[in-house]
C-alpha cells in the first residue's frame, strides 16, 4: 500500500508492508529508486497523482526476489528514508524536500589488500537483506544492490575502483559494475566484493579519500605562505625573471603558474588569470597543462567569472583529477546553483582541508552558502563550526556574520539574528552591510516590526546605495510583492523585469517572474484590476505584453483587452487584435463567436465591409442557434450599410424579436422606405403607449421618427394614429413642441417642417442598433462597446431627435 501527502515539509510518500521488509534507496541523475526486499505487488497509482510537480514520471521493475520503484523527478529534491518501526521496517515513508530531512548514518568501505590476489574491499552491514542484480534501463549499465533494515544507512559521497563503484547512498549498498566478474559473498555481519584474481586496489594511505591527494597538491600551503611572507616586489621580480629566463616556449607553463600562483596567494585574481591567459593561448589543443588550467579556472571564479571556471574544469586534460569537484563546487556556488554546489562540496572534505587557509575560508564559507541555500541547516550549522576553527579574517568577518544570522533566523532564533544583521550592517564591508540591512528588512517585516510602508522606503533606499548583484534582485523581487499589495502594479511589473534583466538564471529572478506573470493574470483575467482606469490598464498590458500567458488564457485575455480598447474608442487597435485571434489562433464555433464580436467592432467604426469579410470567412454550418441569429442580424446590419438593403432584409427575413425589428426597421429608412420603418418602429413598441409612464430621450426620438416617417409618406391615417397613441406621453416644452410639429405637418410652416424631415432622414441609426444587441447578446458581443456619452468623429450632428428639433426651432425663431 502507498500513501501519497503533501504538506509544509515536502512530499511523502509511505510504503506499508505486512511484515518487516530491508529496503534501499539510492539516486541516479534525476532518479530516485527504492528497493524493497518484497515481490508483492505495490500500487504506483497514489505516486503519479498525488506527487504534483515534484513527481515527473513513476514506474516499477519486478526483481527476481523483490521489486524496484523509479521515481523520475522534475525538480532537484533531496530524498530522505524513515522507517516507523527502527526495529523491522515495515512501514516506510520517502519524503521529498528542499532541505535533507533526516540524516544518513554513514557506511564505511575497507580495503583489503593483504594478498593482491585475493584484494577485495568489504562493508561492514549487520543484519543486511537480499542481494538484486539490476540492469539500469536508462544508463543501460549492471548495478548490484543490499537492502538493509532500519536504521538508515548508506554512503555518503560515491567511491570509486577500477572494476566497480559504490555508489551514494541514502540507505542501503548500491555498486555499480564496471567488470562483468565482480562477485557479492553475503555473511551475516558484511558484505565483501571480490573478483577472481582480486580487486586492483591502491593502498589504502595513498587513496583514503581521494586519489588525486596523493600527487603534489595545485596549491602547496607552505609555498602559499612563502608567497605572502616575502617582500612582494622581491619575490614578483624573482618569479617573472624565471618564467623569462625558460628559452623555449613550450616550458615556461611551469614557471608562469607558479607566477599565477604568487599572485593567487596576494588577491590579485585578474593579475594571475592574465598570466595563465598566455599560458593557455601558448598551448595546442589538447596538451593543456593540468596545473594551469585548474589555477586558471580558480582565478577565474574568484574574480566573479564562474562561467569560465566551468569551462577550464570540462578539459579532458583534468577529468576527475587535481580536486576538480572542489573547484567546480566553487564554480557552482558563484553561479548561485546551490543544490549542485552543496552536493560537490559534500563530496570534498579531505580536499578542503589540504588547502592553505585562506582558499579554505573562501570554500568552507561558499559551502555554508550553499548549505543556507537548500535549507540544510544542520550542514550549514557544521560549516560554521568549521569557520570557527580556522578562524575567519577581518575582511570576512560582516559576510560571515550575515551567513551566521541567516542560520540563526532559519533555527528561529530571531533576536539574535538580528544581533548578527546590525553587526554586518555596522561594518565597513558595504557589500554585507548591504546583504544584511536585506535580511533585517525581511525579518522585522515578518516579525510586524515595520509597516509595509517603511520597509518599502528603506528596500527603495537599499536598491538604489547598492546595484548591479544579487543583493539588488533580492531587494527588487521585495519591491515587486510590497508594490503589488499596495496597488503599485506597473512599479511591482517594473522592479521584477529589473531583477530579471540583472540576473536571469538565479532562481530568485525566476521566483519574480513567475510573480510577475501571476499578477498581470490577475490583472486582465481576474478581477484585480478592474479598478484600473482603462487608459492605465492599457499601458501596463502594451508595457509588459511579453507576460501574456499562451493558450487559452492568453487568448481570453487578449479578448477581454479588446473590450477595454473599444471602452477608450481605439477601435483599430481592438479589431488588430481581435482579428489576429480569428486568422491565427481560433477554430471552429470559437472563431465564429470571436468573429462576430469582430463584427460588431468593426461596425462601430464604421467599416461594415471589414465586417462582412469577417463574417464570412468564419461561417461554418452547424451554429449554435443563438451565435447564428447574432451574425445574421450582424451581417444584416452591415450589408445594410453598404446600401445593399434588399439582402439586409432577405438575411432578417425569419428572425424575429425586438432587435429583428428594429433592424428592419432601420433598413427601411436607410432605404427612404419611411411608411415601412414608421410601421416597424410601431410594431416595435407595441403597447407601450398603454404605459402611462413618460417616455424616455430613446423612446421620444423613436416615436418623433416613426412620425416624420408617415408624414413623409403621406400617411394620414398612420399620423393620426401615432399622435393619439403618444401625445400625452410626451414631457418637455421642447418635445411637445417638436412632436406637435413633427405630427401636424399640413398645418406647421414649411420652413419649419422641412428642417426636421431632413434631420430625422439623416439619423444614425448604429447606436441604437449597437444598444439593441448588447443587451440581447450579453455574453456573446463585447462588455464595453462605446457608451453613449462618448462622441465619434462623425459629421452629421449628434443627439436625440428631440433636441435636434428643439434646437432647429429655436434657430428658426431668431
Amino acid at each position: 500500500m502507498v500513501d501519497a501527502k503533501r504538506d509544509s515539509g515536502g512530499l511523502r510518500l509511505t510504503f506499508s508492508f505486512a511484515a518487516a521488509t530491508p529496503a534501499a534507496l539510492f539516486r541516479r541523475a534525476d532518479t530516485v529508486w527504492l528497493v524493497f526486499d518484497s515481490t508483492r505487488p505495490i500500487d504506483i497509482e497514489p505516486i503519479r497523482s498525488g506527487g504534483g510537480a515534484v513527481i515527473a514520471d513513476a514506474s516499477l521493475l519486478p526483481l527476481e526476489k523483490g521489486q524496484a520503484v523509479r521515481i523520475r523527478l522534475n525538480q532537484p529534491q533531496m530524498p530522505a528514508l524513515t522507517s516507523d518501526d527502527q526495529a523491522s521496517g515495515a512501514n516506510w515513508t520517502l519524503t521529498f524536500a528542499d532541505a535533507m530531512a533526516t540524516p544518513t548514518q554513514p557506511l564505511t568501505a575497507i580495503r583489503n589488500i593483504s594478498d593482491p590476489a585475493h584484494a577485495n574491499v568489504s562493508v561492514s552491514l549487520p543484519g543486511h537483506g537480499r542481494l538484486h542484480r539490476i540492469l539500469d534501463p536508462d544508463a543501460g549499465d549492471t548495478l548490484m544492490v543490499v537492502t538493509v533494515p532500519p536504521p538508515v544507512r548508506g554512503f555518503l559521497r560515491e567511491q570509486d575502483f577500477v572494476e566497480m563503484a559504490l555508489l551514494e547512498s541514502i540507505h542501503g549498498v548500491a555498486v555499480r559494475l564496471n567488470s562483468d566478474d565482480v562477485t557479492a559473498e553475503m555473511a551475516p555481519d558484511k558484505i565483501t566484493l571480490g573478483r577472481s584474481g582480486g580487486l586492483t586496489l591502491s593502498p589504502a594511505d595513498a587513496a583514503a579519500d581521494r586519489a588525486s591527494t596523493a600527487v603534489r597538491p595545485i596549491f602547496d600551503a607552505g609555498e602559499w605562505r612563502k608567497n605572502q611572507s616575502e617582500n612582494f616586489m622581491a619575490r614578483e621580480r624573482a618569479l617573472v625573471a624565471a618564467a623569462a629566463a625558460t628559452a623555449e616556449p613550450g616550458q615556461r607553463a611551469p614557471a608562469r603558474v607558479d607566477l599565477a600562483r604568487f599572485y593567487l596567494a596576494r588577491g590579485m585574481y585578474p593579475e594571475a588569470k592574465g598570466v595563465l591567459d598566455l599560458v593557455l593561448a601558448d598551448t595546442r589543443r589538447g596538451e593543456e597543462d593540468p596545473a594551469a588550467l585548474i589555477v586558471h579556472s580558480v582565478a577565474s571564479a574568484l574574480m566573479g567569472r564562474p562561467e569560465l571556471a566551468l569551462k577550464d574544469l570540462a578539459n579532458p586534460a583534468i577529468g576527475a583529477n587535481y580536486d576538480s569537484q572542489l573547484w567546480k563546487a566553487l564554480a557552482c556556488a558563484r553561479q548561485g546553483k546551490w543544490a549542485e554546489a552543496r552536493e560537490k562540496f559534500k563530496n570534498v572534505e579531505f580536499a578542503m582541508t589540504s588547502l592553505p587557509i585562506e582558499l579554505q575560508r573562501i570554500v568552507v564559507t561558499e559551502a555554508m552558502r550553499a548549505s543556507l541555500e537548500v535549507r540544510d541547516y544542520s550542514g550549514a550549522a557544521k560549516r560554521a563550526a568549521d569557520l570557527e576553527v580556522i578562524g575567519v579574517s577581518p575582511e570576512q568577518r560582516p559576510a560571515f556574520l550575515v551567513l551566521r544570522g541567516r542560520l540563526a533566523e532559519a533555527l528561529g532564533h530571531d533576536k539574535d539574528a538580528l544581533g548578527e544583521y546590525r553587526a554586518a550592517v555596522d561594518s565597513a564591508d558595504r557589500a554585507a552591510a548591504a546583504e544584511a540591512r536585506l535580511f533585517e528588512i525581511a525579518l522585522r517585516q515578518k516579525r510586524e516590526e515595520i509597516s509595509p510602508v517603511d520597509a518599502l522606503h528603506e528596500l527603495e533606499t537599499l536598491s538604489v546605495m547598492w546595484r548591479g548583484d544579487g543583493i539588488e534582485v533580492k531587494a527588487l523581487v521585495m519591491m515587486a510583492r510590497l508594490y503589488s499589495d499596495a496597488g503599485r502594479f506597473g512599479e511591482s511589473l517594473a522592479a521584477d523585469r529589473s531583477a530579471t534583466r540583472l540576473q536571469p538564471n538565479v532562481e530568485i529572478s525566476r521566483q519574480g517572474q513567475d510573480e510577475a506573470a501571476a499578477l498581470f493574470a490577475q490583472l486582465f483575467l481576474g478581477s484585480k484590476g478592474d479598478d484600473l482606469p482603462p487608459v492605465d490598464a492599457l499601458g501596463l498590458f502594451y508595457e509588459y505584453r511579453e507576460l501574456t500567458p499562451i493558450g487559452r488564457r492568453g487568448d481570453e485575455m487578449i479578448r477581454r483587452l479588446a473590450d477595454r480598447l473599444v471602452a477608450v474608442d481605439l477601435l483599430d487597435q481592438a479589431s488588430e487584435l481581435l482579428q489576429y485571434q480569428v486568422d491565427h489562433r481560433l477554430e471552429g464555433a470559437a472563431r465564429a463567436q470571436v468573429a462576430a464580436r469582430l463584427a460588431m467592432v468593426y461596425l462601430t467604426n464604421r467599416k461594415p465591409d471589414r465586417a462582412i469579410a469577417a463574417l464570412r470567412t468564419t461561417r461554418i454550418a452547424d451554429l449554435a442557434g443563438e451565435l447564428r441569429q447574432q451574425r445574421l442580424l450582424l451581417e444584416a446590419r452591415a450589408q445594410s450599410d453598404i446600401g445593399r438593403h434588399d439582402l439586409a432584409l432577405d438575411i432578417i427575413s425569419n428572425i424575429g424579436g425586438r432587435e429583428a425589428i428594429r433592424l428592419r426597421s432601420d433598413i427601411y429608412w436607410a432605404s427612404r422606405r419611411w411608411r415601412e420603418a414608421s410601421e416597424q418602429i410601431e410594431l416595435y413598441y407595441a403597447d407601450r403607449w398603454r404605459n402611462f409612464k413618460p417616455l424616455n430621450p430613446v423612446e421620444k426620438g423613436d416615436v418623433i421618427r416613426a412620425l416624420v416617417g408617415y408624414a413623409l409618406a403621406q400617411d394620414a391615417i398612420g399620423l393620426a394614429r401615432f399622435r393619439e397613441k403618444y401625445a400625452p406621453l410626451m414631457s418637455g416644452d421642447d418635445d411637445r413642441a417638436a412632436f406637435e410639429t413633427a405630427s401636424w405637418p399640413a398645418d406647421a410652416n414649411t420652413d419649419e417642417f422641412a428642417p426636421i424631415a431632413k434631420m430625422a432622414a439623416s439619423v444614425d441609426t448604429l447606436d441604437g442598433f449597437l444598444r439593441e444587441m448588447r443587451t440581447r447578446f450579453p455574453d456573446a458581443t463585447a462588455r464595453a462597446t462605446l457608451p453613449p456619452e462618448i462622441p465619434k468623429a462623425d459629421p452629421n450632428p449628434t443627439g436625440s431627435l428631440p433636441e435636434i428639433v428643439g434646437l432647429k426651432r429655436v434657430q428658426a425663431a431668431r
